[in-house]
């Protein structure tokens, strides 16, 4: 889809600063990141990399985040965490902000972007859901993670809709993976990163304050496959009701 230029040209210009300080700090930071992700023994570093570039890129673009949580968080434990997916913006606020390890699964597109699409060849998750075959095994490769215990972030809308920031209807995906390994499911309601940075085809963007809402882990023991519709409502009402209380 081809970007369409903003009428507002300040949101342009934001739009092509934050741009430009995004792939100056990666490739300033690239030769350390390509090192850390090199060897899965030195993944972990490679996310605190991660964290410390989008630390970087907020703070050049004028991005506060504020983060709430509902209840401290155990970080000794894994979770599937489920965010309301608005724009690209999601997942540099995720990775700053979520002050544990874990892996992104998303869309296979970002596997190829030049340069950048080494986090989702390496320590993140690549789905192409055109492909049974693979996206078969990229859910066993995120069962691979989670038994190492690290936690998975997986956008349940898997896209960012043109109706943002309304929901749209929830795979089964994340709720089935919670389900088989008796895991916690982590919602997170991120607020305002679509008025920072669209991702509806217009080319702009402009500086925002930004709320990622961490509410209560939901648990899965004891639920079967026979209860993902269940719990799948569960966490679109609870994702829902925190953005209908933001006014959206």
């Amino acid at each position: 889809m081809a970007l369409k230029l903003s009428k507002n040209p300040l949101k342009s210009a934001y739009a092509i600063w934050f741009g430009l300080w995004f792939a100056s700090l990666f490739t300033l930071l690239y030769p350390l990141i390509y090192f850390a992700l090199s060897n899965p023994k030195r993944y972990r570093f490679g996310h605190l990399i991660r964290r410390f570039w989008g630390k970087l890129v907020l703070l050049g673009t004028f991005i506060r985040v504020k983060q709430i949580y509902e209840e401290p968080l155990d970080t000794g434990k894994s979770y599937i965490i489920a965010p309301n997916h608005t724009s690209q913006l999601d997942i540099i606020t995720l990775a700053v902000k979520l002050n544990i390890f874990f892996n992104f699964m998303a869309k296979s597109e970002l596997e190829k972007i030049p340069v950048f699409g080494i986090w989702f060849r390496t320590i993140d998750i690549a789905v192409n859901r055109k492909d049974p075959r693979k996206a078969a095994e990229a859910y066993r490769k995120a069962i691979k993670w989670i038994d190492a215990g690290n936690s998975i972030v997986i956008f349940p809308e898997g896209t960012i809709s043109n109706q943002v920031p309304k929901l749209i209807k929830f795979k089964d995906g994340p709720f089935r993976m919670a389900i088989e390994k008796q895991i916690d499911i982590l919602p997170v309601t991120i607020i305002g990163n679509w008025i920072t940075l669209p991702d509806q085809g217009i080319f702009e963007g402009q500086p925002h304050a930004v709320i990622q809402y961490v509410h209560k882990p939901i648990s899965t023991q004891g639920l079967t496959f026979d209860d993902i519709n269940s719990l799948k409502e569960q966490v679109y009402k609870v994702i829902n009701n925190k953005l209908h209380e933001y006014g959206y």
